[in-house]
């Protein structure tokens, strides 16, 4: 009788206990609802983006565990109409309410296409857009090496330091800041546009666009004031190498978002045409050069000019898209003034020259400094894009010789024969130059500087927007514009 009793009352609690584990069950089952979340992927031209893929993270994508598609909690493909779709239902161990991060991966180095925050609350419904880069068909150029120190990852984190640092709201459009933060410099704005243009996005380049028509000033020739503050001028002449960048990136923004782009950008090239490209002669040869600028009338050109506003790769492009055979020409004859100025040891060019060469015309600086430091970059593109072989000659001599430096002991300034008198290091403007210059030269080199530019942090306004376009350039990003 006693053996009964126990065995009863074993069942009873064995079947307590059953019931009791299902009971919890459909408790927490029950506090557990359906939460979907639908992420609408779209270009920045609002155009839906399908078959892209999605993963759902605790960490944002500026975090490595927010990248790995191995931590992620969930993934996902988008459809034709761009959504993708989650539950977090499906998702154990969420707290009822929080932040996860949508982040959008694409290639074996799962570059970051796009990322935003989700705020969600169980049992709520969670629709929300999020815009990515289209990638272009262009991983790497038609000539020379790309570091594989270097991530595109790294170039567009940069990216969003720069615009969050550098760009700044002014009236209806957006300026860039320089070393005093209430002026801005007109080739920053060339910059700034480059860069967006790039980026693919279109809320900030239409922005600084607005910005540049805004500062239009008849003193210099219906170009942009080259020193303006948001709502004044400093000085109300131009500086070519703004609007000649302009007008590129206008180029690259029509490849994105119509035939308006490429309208306005001819109507800068038009300008620019009539006031600053002046013939000249060069130690006996008829060539063409771009005049550094215009106030009422233009100054500098035969006697007085900077290398580094000559950008053959872009020529080129002009020409194509206006039909005007003067931009091949400007193209060319950039290495007739290359020749008649770069070192014969180093390849260092000066900040400013004569057509026929001299350095330092009329007391500007005649060794290589913040001018001629982006010669490098301006010129190998040229080779990149399109495989001139002058342009590969020189950058390969120029690398050659900051890689006998070394990449870490770069400073910022040396005469032409390659003494220094620079003081500072760690400088992407120059070491970021120099990287570029190197994709002309071997795999080992273009590593070497791609190592050191990965380390480096920049905060002072011109050197982190040459950063930005260098790493820009040695990721791939920066590709031809009639390529695609």
């Amino acid at each position: 009788m006693k053996k009964s009793l126990v065995f009863r009352i074993c069942c009873l609690l064995l079947s307590w206990s059953l019931v009791s584990c299902s009971s919890g069950e459909e408790e927490e089952a029950a506090t557990d609802p359906d939460t979907p979340v639908d992420i609408t992927l779209k270009s920045a031209s609002n155009a839906p983006v399908a078959n892209a893929t999605a993963y759902l993270f605790r960490a944002p994508s500026t975090e490595a565990n927010g990248r790995n598609p191995t931590l992620a909690l969930a993934k996902g493909t988008s459809n034709a109409s761009g959504m993708v779709s989650f539950n977090l239902k499906n998702v154990p161990n969420l707290p009822a309410s929080g932040t996860l991060h949508v982040t959008v991966l694409t290639g074996t180095d799962n570059t970051v296409l796009g990322s935003a925050p989700i705020n969600y609350t169980k049992g709520q419904p969670v629709k929300q857009d999020l815009v990515v880069t289209v990638p272009t068909s262009t991983t790497s150029y038609a000539h020379g090496f790309m570091p594989t120190t270097l991530t595109p990852e790294l170039a567009m984190s940069e990216y969003n330091r720069w615009k969050t640092t550098q760009v700044v709201a002014c009236n209806d459009g957006l300026r860039l800041i320089s070393e005093n933060p209430q002026e801005t410099k007109v080739e920053a704005v060339g910059f700034g546009m480059l860069l967006a243009a790039y980026a693919q996005d279109k809320a900030t380049f239409d922005g600084i666009h607005r910005f540049y028509n805004s500062k239009r000033t008849p003193e210099a020739g219906n170009m942009m004031a080259w020193s303006v503050t948001c709502n004044g001028y400093l000085d109300k002449g131009s500086a070519t190498d703004g609007d000649i960048d302009v007008a590129f990136a206008l180029i690259v923004a029509s490849k994105h978002w119509g035939e308006s782009y490429l309208t306005a950008a001819k109507e800068i090239l038009k300008v620019v045409k009539e006031k600053v490209v002046v013939p000249c002669n060069s130690n006996g040869k008829s060539i063409y050069v771009l005049g550094p600028g215009y106030n009422n009338v233009a100054w500098g050109g035969c006697n007085m000019l900077d290398l580094m506003y000559h950008t053959p790769a872009f020529f080129r492009v002009f020409a194509t898209v206006t039909g005007d055979n003067i931009w091949n020409q400007l193209a060319d004859d950039t290495y007739t003034l290359l020749e008649a100025s770069a070192h014969p040891t180093t390849g260092l060019v000066p900040d400013w020259q004569t057509a026929a060469g001299a350095p330092g015309p009329g007391g500007r600086a005649g060794y290589f400094g913040y001018d001629a430091c982006r010669a490098p970059w301006r010129l190998t593109l040229d080779y990149l894009w399109n495989g001139n072989a002058k342009a590969e000659a020189w950058a390969k001599k120029v690398s050659n010789w900051a890689s006998q430096i070394g990449p870490a002991n770069i400073k910022d300034g040396y005469e032409l024969n390659g003494t220094p008198r620079g003081t500072y290091g760690g400088n992407s403007a120059f070491i970021g130059g120099f990287a570029v210059a190197a994709m002309s030269n071997s795999q080992t080199t273009v590593n070497q500087f791609g190592t050191e530019m990965a380390k480096l942090k920049d905060t002072y306004w011109f050197n982190i927007n040459t950063r930005v376009l260098y790493l820009f350039t040695l990721t791939g990003k920066f590709y031809n514009p009639l390529a695609q």
